[in-house]
């Protein structure tokens, strides 16, 4: 049920942008507190940071709110959401070689680039999300959606053109050819691939390796109880370290130093890694919308 909640709302959510640079104020001093609520936000999008490393970014609309957010998330993202954009845009063959593994579905890993790529590349080329954003509201973004996401690729490639490809602290990307400034296509191919997530594991190999009737489709290779026996304890390995679920860990207050009592850590039904897993922050539009909490890697919502 939670699933289905979050799928209803997610194209109204971020479906939307427009690439234009804007200017933005950054603070980051440990200690910091979140901007104060104020009768009319800064001129310029502030991002205060407290001790945690956790953003808060106070804008005096939807643009300078997603252009500070679209800053603090490339800051501390910019090799996952990088490697997003490459993949919805059909592009990992060219840059990391076709047998590389990509992870376009809910877990991660599960094909080959090439695979991701043709997968990619058909629904690019039938511009099934170009058609979508054409709709008016509320089949299409409403016009506040317009406003963050357009503000957010403003951000994203401030923060790009400030550090440097050469410069970006993290060496999963640093000088990567791939890393470039985005537009507001590329936002909005990864909005359409998040809300399609959970048929690309399932059916992706099966569309783009498909073959006529009639036609001699590789025959898999013979197994055996022990190799089968294998492939099960290697399945769910990998599925304590990259699934989705719905649980949690609880500590009881025997467990527990200092007197805190009981502990519960619940898990956000998203992965702990990698493009789907959650980022903390606080959004604030003075006598609009102030709220903190976590959401996709890419959108300001």
């Amino acid at each position: 049920m939670a699933r289905r909640r979050f799928r209803a709302r997610l194209p109204m959510a971020v479906m939307a942008a427009v690439a234009v640079i804007s200017t933005m104020t950054a603070a980051g001093s440990p200690g910091a507190t979140a901007a104060p609520a104020a009768a009319q936000g800064p001129d310029k999008p502030t991002i205060r940071y407290t001790e945690y490393g956790i953003p808060h970014i106070i804008a005096s609309n939807w643009e300078g709110l997603g252009t500070g957010y679209g800053y603090a998330a490339a800051k501390d993202n910019i090799c996952t959401l990088a490697d997003t954009y490459l993949m919805v845009n059909a592009q990992r063959s060219r840059y990391l070689g076709p047998d590389g593994r990509a992870s376009p579905g809910e877990q991660q890993n599960t094909t080959t680039n090439l695979n991701s790529d043709l997968y990619f590349q058909r629904i690019n080329d039938n511009h099934v999300v170009e058609r979508l954003l054409d709709k008016p509201a509320p089949e299409g973004p409403e016009p506040e959606v317009k406003e963050a996401i357009r503000g957010y690729v403003q951000g994203y490639n401030r923060y790009l053109a400030e550090t440097g490809v050469n410069n970006i602290t993290d060496p999963a990307c640093r000088g990567a050819a791939w890393v470039r400034p985005i537009t507001e296509l590329d936002v909005y191919r990864h909005a359409h691939a998040e809300i399609i997530m959970g048929s690309a594991d399932a059916l992706l190999d099966g569309e783009v390796n498909a073959v006529p009737p009639g036609a001699s489709a590789a025959a898999p290779p013979a197994s055996t109880p022990a190799r089968t026996a294998e492939k099960i304890r290697d399945a769910m390995a990998a599925s304590r370290q990259q699934s989705m679920g719905s649980n949690a860990l609880a500590v009881g207050s025997q467990g527990v130093a200092g007197g805190a009592g009981s502990i519960m850590l619940a898990n956000p039904h998203f992965p702990w890694q990698g493009k789907n897993r959650m980022w903390q922050s606080q959004l604030t539009i003075p006598g609009k919308v102030n709220v903190s909490g976590g959401s996709l890697l890419g959108f300001p919502a």
